[in-house]
């Protein structure tokens, strides 16, 4: 059997493929999309997405986490899952449909009666794949995982695109989700072969809502915090207003999707396998962060730094006054992973108690923050987030200190070197976009010449998290070597 390192390296690349070509995917059908469509059409969508993330936190209610935490299920475990999973996204969905016109009045946008009613199929789909996808992640099987992931990227994608060339505005986008959580979920039970074979039963709920009621109460304050910030613009402003903060969101969010859903899908079920050993787990923990670190902290800093021209190339001068908005929230997410991993350290350990208490003192906090910067506008909001992040970060490594003893102090100082690089070549790519004019030639030359310095300077002082990563590369091309022998 594969060790421990050779499966999670594994999981790892199929992981980030998996993730690079959906999210690229989606990045590529944003970029058409924003061209084609209004700041108002992703305004809308914007505001609908604020009920239909909570519903489908609803609709796992923590169960997913529950299977891939216990690593060895019963049938009638996967089949109680199912059963409730399905129950609540077909109740869910209908109390969407019925107050659907009270969430138009709410935003005073009365397209967002049939649009709500509409998008509400989301949840009863996702719903249906619930099961599968926990179970292949649990497997570390992300091959098939891509497989599906990809496939319904480009099938939505192409829906939406022929729908908004047709001028269809806000219904491409609706439809875009409709049918990437239906293709999805339809490939998800084909790829791994799992049926229903057990029967519902009431141990294996109150078993599993133990861990996954933490995880449910958790995600549903994660959203409340991460939607809010779509609640107040989408209420206090406009849907145009809202369409630009949502595409700064998005815009940032895509690397840090990337990243996020590979540390969540086997940060998770990896360290959950070595939990019972904490050097293990605190040294897999240390390691991880520095390298994905070293990859991810650059890519936010210089998307911070080129955010004008970079708005303005990808979307067209209607998207401009995103771009302060885009800078403030890629800074915001530099240390993104520090949160990721932390809680998925403290997660493995099954500790699912403590995330909860983790997420009440953070999110609260970031509600008080962003609701009190509402009324000053996005630029206000987005600010809000930028300190409630950096907050975040010692209340999410505070457990992570008290039972591994690896707290937020020493988790920054492990990226010192990190940090160091990131500004030297920040300062670079400042200095070439400062003395020459605005446009794409620049800005690209100033992303390559800061790149460059990053890496030479990273190799001259034999940076730690450089070696780690070329270790991976090279085991995963030995890897590769070995299966075409095979």
């Amino acid at each position: 059997m594969p060790s421990l390192a050779a499966r999670a390296t594994s999981a790892a690349w199929w992981s980030t493929l998996e993730i690079l070509a959906r999210y690229g995917v989606q990045f590529l059908v944003m970029v058409v999309l924003a061209r084609l469509l209004t700041p108002g059409d992703f305004g809308l969508i914007a505001m609908l997405l604020v009920f239909t993330s909570i519903g489908t936190l609803l609709v796992d209610s923590g169960f997913g986490a529950a299977l891939i935490q216990r690593q060895h299920t019963t049938v009638d475990d996967e089949t109680t899952v199912f059963i409730f999973t399905l129950c609540i996204g077909i109740v869910t969905a209908g109390i969407l449909v019925l107050t659907a016109p009270a969430i138009a009045a709410f935003f005073n946008q009365p397209k967002l009666v049939d649009l709500t009613r509409v998008m509400a199929l989301v949840l009863p789909l996702g719903a249906f794949a619930a099961v599968p996808d926990a179970l292949l992640t649990m497997r570390l099987n992300f091959k098939a995982r891509a497989r599906a992931e990809v496939v319904a990227s480009l099938c939505s994608g192409a829906v939406a695109v022929i729908l908004a060339l047709r001028g269809f505005g806000v219904w491409s986008l609706a439809w875009q989700s409709i049918v990437s959580i239906g293709v999805r979920g339809l490939l998800l039970w084909v790829y791994s072969g799992w049926r229903p074979q057990g029967r519902y039963r009431g141990t294996s709920f109150r078993s599993l809502f133990g861990f996954g009621g933490y995880m449910l109460l958790t995600g549903l304050l994660n959203a409340a915090a991460g939607r809010l910030q779509s609640l107040w613009i989408g209420k206090l402003f406009d849907a145009s207003t809202l369409g630009l903060y949502t595409i700064a969101q998005n815009t940032q969010q895509a690397p840090a999707s990337l990243i996020d859903g590979i540390l969540k899908r086997v940060g998770l079920p990896v360290f959950s396998t070595i939990a019972q050993d904490q050097a293990k787990l605190r040294s897999a923990f240390r390691t991880s962060l520095r390298m994905v670190m070293f990859l991810f902290f650059p890519c936010m800093v210089g998307i911070a730094l080129v955010a004008k021209p970079l708005i303005e190339l990808l979307y067209g001068t209607r998207w401009v006054p995103a771009a302060p908005i885009l800078s403030i929230l890629s800074l915001s997410a530099a240390l993104w992973p520090i949160h990721v991993l932390n809680l998925a350290a403290i997660g493995a350990q099954g500790r699912s108690d403590l995330l909860l208490r983790v997420e009440v003192v953070k999110q609260l906090a970031s509600i008080i923050l962003i609701t009190a910067s509402a009324h000053w506008g996005p630029i206000a909001i987005a600010w809000a987030v930028f300190v409630s992040g950096f907050f975040g970060v010692a209340v999410n490594a505070y457990y992570s200190k008290k039972l591994l003893g690896y707290g937020a102090l020493m988790q920054l100082l492990d990226q010192t070197a990190t940090f160091a690089l990131s500004l030297v070549a920040a300062g670079v790519g400042w200095v070439i976009l400062h003395w020459t004019r605005p446009g794409p030639i620049p800005m690209l030359g100033a992303i390559a010449a800061a790149a460059a310095m990053y890496v030479l300077l990273a190799i001259l002082t034999r940076n730690a998290a450089l070696s780690g990563l070329l270790s991976v590369v090279q085991t995963l091309r030995n890897k590769s070597k070995g299966a075409a022998i095979l």
